[in-house]
């Protein structure tokens, strides 16, 4: 059975003075048992010192335990077929001049089988998010694009220029 990660919602998100996208996709895996999830961003702007911008951050390994991947951390340990959400609202405050441009690079790799051998599928999602308001704070632009969907099956998915998984 192939991997693959389905983007399952992308709408439009307004509430408490942000604006963005509540996204969800799902990650489907053969054998949960050793499987792998990178989940890289890269914005146009710091957010904190470990977001610094225009660098791919993998918020798996930076921040596991967060609400995003409590599905996936649940799922540790299981065997066989697997289906994870991966919810996530993506957001920035709708002010003036306000905008930001967020990429998404997610990539998972199967696990291994009953008997300890893994045929190395893998998939990766690639998206991303624009969001902008005007000197009046009206939002102008709110977009979230899939630009990039594809499979393997020899154990090495593609990674951004420069990322390097661990």
């Amino acid at each position: 059975m192939a991997v693959y990660i389905e983007l399952m919602q992308a709408q439009n998100y307004q509430e408490n003075g942000r604006f963005g996208h509540a996204i969800e996709l799902q990650a489907v895996v053969s054998n949960r048992k050793g499987a792998r999830l990178h989940w890289l961003q890269r914005s146009d702007r710091a957010s904190g010192p470990d977001l610094p911008a225009d660098t791919w951050v993998d918020l798996y390994r930076l921040a596991p335990q967060s609400p995003l991947f409590e599905a996936w951390q649940k799922s540790d340990g299981e065997s066989g077929l697997a289906t994870v959400p991966l919810p996530e609202v993506a957001s920035i405050r709708c002010e003036a001049d306000a905008e930001r441009v967020l990429d998404f690079w997610v990539v998972v790799i199967d696990g291994v089988d009953a008997t300890g051998a893994s045929d190395g599928d893998w998939a990766v999602m690639q998206a991303r998010q624009t969001l902008r308001c005007d000197a009046g704070g009206s939002i102008v632009e709110q977009f979230f694009l899939i630009t990039g969907d594809e499979v393997g099956v020899d154990g090495t998915p593609p990674y951004p220029p420069g990322f390097s998984p661990q």
